[in-house]
């Protein structure tokens, strides 16, 4: 992974050093350096009612794959219980096939829990929170422009 580090502008203290990925926080990105005061926007956070969603976050047959990969996994790992010449001394023997079995039963278990939130609409729900509180934070108009003045692009509507 590729590890980003941020420096104020104004004092080059480090104010962030976190590795890159595709994880998304919906809070303010706004944040202030705690030894002189200056806004930055923090790279991690998003302002959901300007960005929006991605599209995969309700994407039902990604998760109805990683819940085939998952049960494929776990079939392994079964299986392999049952394999007594991995190549490895017989105290551990059993360490690959639990690997695999724990391995696969995450994957079933984590898919399965997200397709019953989106088909039920917790996840739904959740994020509209999220968007309403994005919404909250944009009816402040010195907080809008403090985004634009950090390189936000702001639609009409909020200013």
């Amino acid at each position: 992974m590729q590890s980003i580090e941020i420096r104020c502008k104004n004092c080059g203290k480090k104010l962030l050093k976190y590795e890159k990925s595709s994880t998304r926080k919906y809070k303010s990105p706004v944040k202030k350096c705690k030894k002189c005061g200056t806004k930055y926007a923090d790279p991690r956070c998003h302002e959901i009612a300007l960005e929006g969603i991605p599209e995969d976050t309700f994407n039902i047959p990604i998760y109805v794959i990683m819940v085939i990969i998952g049960a494929l996994i776990l079939y392994r790992g079964i299986h392999l219980f049952g394999v007594h010449q991995l190549g490895v001394p017989d105290a551990i023997q059993w360490l690959l096939p639990a690997f695999f079995s724990i391995i696969g039963v995450a994957m079933l278990i984590g898919s399965i829990v997200e397709i019953i939130a989106i088909k039920s609409g917790i996840k739904a729900k959740k994020y509209e929170k999220l968007r309403k509180e994005s919404e909250e934070r944009l009816s402040d108009k010195s907080y809008v422009y403090i985004l634009q003045d950090l390189g936000y692009k702001v639609p009409e509507k909020y200013l």
